[in-house]
């Protein structure tokens, strides 16, 4: 083979140069690496914008830029979720904390209230269905008697009167609301003698469940401006919010939220460069400790640490200078670089050492390694990197730039293995000894693949049979929240908000061109079975406004509400006494019916009796009233005040509607947005497709995260498929012109197609599907799978074993120990709370794990198997 030939000669000659001048070849990396590490200290960056992970030539990219250019409030948010006990307090937490960040108005260009402001306070009863509004009115009929009784005393003691005047009707109510009721006051009584927070839900008892559930939920939506740095008000946009809303110190019942896409940008980036820093030390400190025992050497360990360290620095500069920064996927190419990096070193070191164990002097050793092992350190630095670059044609950007990162590193670590490392070893020499060897059970274990070589291969033949049954099952995870730190507060808000399937996360935009055409266009697709409502500015001008307004008023004359509402105050023993009253009232009651009839009745009692004996300790007592008080009776007038405020609205048109609802639908530039709910859960691959195929049939510019997510998916697993199918076609080509043999090509990649077997039924058996992250590890198996048995092929054509045992030589063992370095390399990703990055980790782990079983023991067990088929061309073809 005159190219081998040939390379051989080079790698001798470049060798000797080194040798010659290692002293001005360690002092021109060192001062290179230390220029190339201040570089990268300074202009290292980490992009989080996540669109960017995709080509920006796909139409949906196009689309997707028009519609954020036309509305940009609806991107790089941070989404407010406000909980509380009751309605009156989410929305006055809302409203206090929207006025503080408007006040803010140089770091926020927009906060919205959805269903907030005084438009919605005045109007907002018209928004409800007449059916609806009937319920309302019924509702308060009921209430309207009770609430009577406790105006006319509105204190405790007006309280605990109506407790037993509802009492007195237990048992005939089917519909459950006074059972409610009864729990809601036996919280109070609860919470007040635990000095805990509480208020009673009055809107559930006078609104209905259903309705007050909602308003106990609100929402700000905001759009910050952040730095060049992703920072807010100087400091992380986390960080900065939570500063802003301590400020306002709302109640414990209050609890607040943060989720929006800004959030799960900075809370992805943090993740990802902590996991990954952490998993690059916890792989260079491992991987230390594998060399250490292969190599047997603190001097070899130390030259190859160094060299490996060098190619880390380096390859990390060429992707700041070449890319401007790396991205949430590329950020894994040092830990990648670790384990496939310090391979080359091993095979040099290993081989080294063999020869000066023989006696060989230091110059010897490295012209005669670099002529032994360069060829196939070519040869799979060349293959392992064509696994990488086979995203590069695609339109997976994020990806591809990991592809052209690890790829060009891969030659980066290649050239300081032959200059670097071997300058270094000739400064720090190496002192000879007993080269460690494996024990005698090892020695024994060498011989099984070639003992049993017969039925390892009808094994693994077998084995890779049934694998190959559940390929059909692999599949592609399109839901981007599946790649996030599930316990981050972000993504645990996010995935509980697709439970609200009036006002989902994702929903579809499409931008047209004027107002009929959005009535028509919501129209059409308020049609289609996959979507739940279609949405314009024009729905938020109320339907049947004049039949609503009659009912409003009807109710309006029935539940009179005091313009003055206060409470009245008592002293402790009125209090006592009133609370004496009810209790003896309640027990009554709760001896009148046995068993579970009265459960609801009977846990009131004992709430207000641990209330009692808590209010009875000395000097706790004023101060448990108080509480209590604030409890049942502090919620009231601000609600009957709104309630006031909104039975009595005005006719609205769409003139009418707040300027910032208004540009959620309609953009400066005229244009109008239709916004399509599902009606399925679309975190769901199979619903997702529908909703989205669905919309795109009738509006085929439609955009958003659905379209995003939906899209994105097909150009991943369109990218992960050609990447593949190239990364074959690379290797295939590479060894059979570099071998110059078919036959011996396929005995190489026969092991492979074994491993990606296995490491595809376990992903099917242990539900690892393929994702937006860890979709590199097929097309980079089959670039870095077959480095094992490039090195065993060249060693056994040129250097064969007396005894054909390729196990028990050094490149066996260089073998063992480059893939233990990749396997506990890609492991230490397996532990990154980023469950992309940790999937890729497991992914690589398990197959670096097969690979490593493939060569040690199919692929010696193949080998004996054909030379003993091909015995008459043993001396061209093994």
């Amino acid at each position: 083979m005159p190219h081998i030939q040939y390379s051989k000669r080079l790698l001798t000659w470049w060798v000797g140069l080194v040798e010659r001048h290692h002293l001005l070849v360690i002092l021109s990396f060192t001062l290179l690496s230390l220029g190339i590490l201040t570089y990268s200290v300074v202009n290292f960056k980490i992009n989080d914008d996540l669109t960017n992970m995709i080509s920006e030539k796909l139409p949906f990219r196009h689309l997707e830029k028009e519609l954020f250019r036309e509305f940009p409030q609806l991107t790089d948010v941070i989404v407010v979720v406000i909980d509380a006990d009751s309605a009156g307090e989410a929305m006055d937490a809302r409203r206090r904390l929207a006025e503080r960040l408007r006040r803010d108005g140089r770091f926020f260009s927009s906060v919205y209230e959805p269903g907030g402001g005084d438009f919605f306070e005045k109007n907002g009863l018209l928004f409800l269905d007449t059916h609806e509004l009937d319920e309302l009115s019924d509702n308060l009929a009921q209430a309207e008697p009770l609430m009577g009784l406790l105006m006319r005393d509105f204190s405790l003691a007006g309280f605990f009167s109506l407790m037993g005047t509802i009492s007195d009707n237990y048992g005939n109510d089917p519909s459950g609301k006074m059972d409610a009721m009864l729990d809601h006051v036996g919280t109070a009584f609860r919470s007040a003698a635990a000095n805990r927070p509480y208020h009673l839900p009055w809107e559930g008892i006078m609104y209905g469940e259903k309705e007050a559930s909602d308003q106990r939920r609100q929402f700000i939506i905001i759009h910050p401006k952040l730095d060049e740095d992703g920072m807010l008000m100087g400091a992380p946009p986390p960080l900065a919010m939570r500063r802003i809303i301590s400020e306002l110190r709302f109640d414990a019942s209050v609890k607040t939220r943060l989720t929006g896409d800004v959030l799960l940008a900075y809370e992805d980036v943090t993740t990802v460069r902590e996991s990954v820093g952490i998993a690059t030390f916890a792989s260079l400190l491992l991987v230390g400790v594998v060399i250490l025992i292969g190599l047997g050497s603190v001097r070899l360990v130390s030259a190859s640490l160094a060299t490996l360290l060098t190619g880390l620095i380096w390859t990390t500069g060429f992707a700041l200078v070449a890319i401007g920064n790396l991205n949430l996927i590329s950020i894994t190419f040092a830990v990648l670089f670790v384990g496939l990096g310090i391979d080359y070193s091993i095979q040099f070191c290993l081989r080294y050492r063999e020869l000066v164990e023989a006696g060989h002097n230091n110059r010897e050793s490295l012209i005669t390694t670099a002529n032994g092992v360069g060829t196939g350190l070519i040869l799979s630095c060349i293959t392992t990197s064509f696994g990488f670059f086979a995203f590069l044609p695609t339109a997976y950007s994020g990806i591809a730039q990991l592809g052209l990162i690890s790829g060009i590193g891969m030659y980066i670590g290649f050239f300081c293995n032959l200059t670097l490392l071997p300058a270094l070893l000739t400064i720090t020499g190496f002192r000879k000894g007993r080269i460690p060897q494996y024990p005698q059970r090892w020695i024994s274990l060498a011989k099984v693949p070639y003992t049993n070589y017969r039925v390892i291969t009808v094994g693994a033949l077998a084995l890779g049979l049934c694998a190959a049954v559940t390929l059909p099952r692999v599949y592609f995870d399109y839901n981007p929240l599946n790649l996030y730190d599930p316990a981050s507060e972000s993504i645990t808000t996010l995935k509980e908000l697709f439970s609200n399937k009036m006002a989902p996360p994702w929903t579809i935009s499409i931008l047209t061109g004027g107002k009929k055409e959005a009535a028509d266009l919501t129209d059409k697709v308020g049609r289609l079975k996959e979507v739940r409502a279609a949405i314009s500015v024009a729905d938020f001008v109320p339907e049947d406004q004049e039949e609503k307004l009659g009912i409003l008023s009807n109710i309006a004359l029935f539940m009179s509400v005091p313009e003055q509402l206060s409470v009245k105050n008592l002293t402790y023993d009125e209090k006592m006494s009133a609370l004496n009253s009810l209790e003896a009232k309640l027990d009554k009651i709760v001896k009148g019916h046995p068993g579970q009839s009265a459960k609801h009745m009977a846990d009131m009692l004992d709430s207000l009796r641990q209330f009692k004996r808590y209010a009875l300790i000395p000097g706790k007592g004023e101060a448990a009233f108080s509480g209590l008080q604030e409890s049942l009776l502090a919620g009231l007038p601000p609600l009957l005040k709104q309630l006031d405020n909104m039975l009595h609205p005005s006719p609205v048109t769409e003139a009418d509607l707040p300027r910032d609802l208004v540009r959620e639908y309609v953009s400066p530039q005229g244009h109008y947005r239709v916004q399509v709910l599902p009606r399925e859960d679309i975190t769901n691959i199979g619903a997702l497709t529908r909703f989205v195929t669905a919309v795109e049939s009738v509006a085929p510019n439609a955009v958003d995260t659905p379209v995003t997510v939906y899209e994105t998916g097909k150009a991943v697993a369109s990218s992960f498929r050609l990447a593949t199918l190239l990364a074959f076609a690379a290797v295939i080509i590479v060894l059979f012109f570099t071998l110059r043999s078919l036959f011996v090509a396929s005995l190489i990649l026969i092991p492979l197609f074994f491993a990606i077997l296995l490491a595809a039924a376990t992903s099917v058996i242990f539900d690892l599907p393929l994702n937006y992250a860890n979709v590199i590890v097929l097309p980079l198996l089959l670039g870095v799978g077959v480095h094992s048995g490039i090195m065993f092929m060249i060693r056994y054509m040129t250097e064969p074993p007396a005894d054909g045992n390729m196990l028990t030589t050094s490149t066996g063992r260089a073998v063992l120990y480059s893939n233990l370095t990749m396997i506990i390399s890609s492991s230490t990703l397996a532990f990154s709370a980023h469950r992309g990055i940790a999937s890729m980790g497991i992914l690589l782990t398990v197959c670096f794990a097969f690979v490593l079983l493939s060569v040690l023991v199919v692929f010696p067990a193949l080998l004996k198997l054909f030379v003993r088929m091909h015995k008459g061309k043993h001396q061209s073809t093994p």
